[in-house]
């Protein structure tokens, strides 16, 4: 007895069922084809649209980081004076973060311009852009605590010692608390307020025991 004299009548309707259920879909197909070739027509256009986007992302990535190389290059080309590169180097950095396309490189040529003005001693327009740096939506936190430090300092320079401490204050990064204590015992000792920057460093010494600012708190405890 051949195979096909085996099969059982449970069988044979259940591959009768299978053919129907084929015919069915190949006609449903048929009639609904300008359905099914609008569908796929879609599914290609959204994954070449979705390669060419993740394309333009990675070519306006390099394009924007080429530019900055470019900004960045004016502030140390050895051809021009000093005073030529930074005010080349400012220019050319704020041009950069004005046209960058909301990128973190636009926040680092903020940040470089800002020390170069003041290093220029155009210390108003060096505060204007670290608070520009603070503001900014694409500012990580480490540069957002980089100005705030950068503020600080240009504060503490002008002696403007409540708009330093206040800067100082609002640093959230845990690993500068060693940064952030030195800097306000610093401005308490310009201040005359020895006791309290007596405190400072003590507890710098106590909750950052190797800090890189240890030995000098250390030596600067001992002169109060």
């Amino acid at each position: 007895m051949s195979d096909a004299e085996h099969i059982s009548r449970k069988e044979l309707l259940q591959q009768n069922r299978l053919e129907k259920k084929l015919y069915a879909f190949a006609d449903h197909a048929y009639r609904n084809k300008r359905m099914y070739i609008s569908a796929a027509v879609s599914v290609v256009v959204i994954i070449l649209g979705t390669w060419g986007g993740w394309k333009y992302v990675q070519s306006e990535r390099v394009n924007q980081a080429n530019l900055f190389h470019i900004a960045r290059s004016k502030i140390s080309n050895p051809a021009l004076s000093n005073e030529e590169r930074l005010n080349q180097g400012i220019a050319a950095l704020q041009e950069f973060a004005r046209s960058g396309s909301g990128s973190t490189l636009s926040v680092i040529a903020l940040m470089e311009s800002g020390e170069a003005l003041a290093r220029q001693s155009q210390i108003d327009q060096s505060i204007s852009v670290f608070k520009d740096v603070i503001n900014h939506p694409d500012a990580t936190v480490f540069l957002r605590n980089s100005a705030r430090l950068s503020l600080a300092a240009l504060f503490e320079q002008q002696k403007q010692w409540d708009e330093a401490e206040m800067m100082l204050e609002s640093i959230d990064i845990s690993s500068w608390n060693d940064v952030r204590l030195r800097a306000l015992a610093r401005i308490a000792v310009d201040k005359g307020e020895i006791e309290k920057a007596r405190n400072l460093l003590e507890q710098l010494i106590e909750s950052v025991p190797d800090s890189v600012f240890r030995q000098e708190s250390e030596t600067l405890l001992l002169t109060l």
